[in-house]
């Protein structure tokens, strides 16, 4: 029987998921962190500002299902996030921030 993706849900806090996250968009990634571009996935930590990265988070999923299968394969350790709910719990927290301040 073939592996299949599926979601799993967990607790995270988007603050804590930021400084580890590498985005990746069509062709390249991104640090979350430092916003240091033209990054690959095979980089276990990005040249700007050296942080390890625990996260990665896909701006078009379905279009990289084959790079998440190896990934998962390659890199156990490295957890991938939804990138939809990433934003918008960071979104909500950058307005709870506000209004508290």
């Amino acid at each position: 029987m073939a592996d299949n993706l599926i979601r799993i849900y967990g607790l995270l806090d988007s603050k804590a998921i930021k400084p580890n996250l590498l985005i990746y968009g069509d062709l390249s990634a991104a640090c979350a962190k430092c916003n240091k571009i033209d990054l690959k996935l095979d980089n276990a930590n990005c040249p700007g500002c050296n942080t390890e990265f625990k996260y990665i988070a896909f701006r078009n999923v379905k279009v990289h299902i084959p790079k998440i299968h190896k990934l998962l394969n390659e890199k156990p350790h490295i957890k991938i996030i939804d990138f939809d709910d990433y934003k918008r719990n960071e979104g909500a927290s950058k307005a709870e921030d506000f209004l508290r301040g």
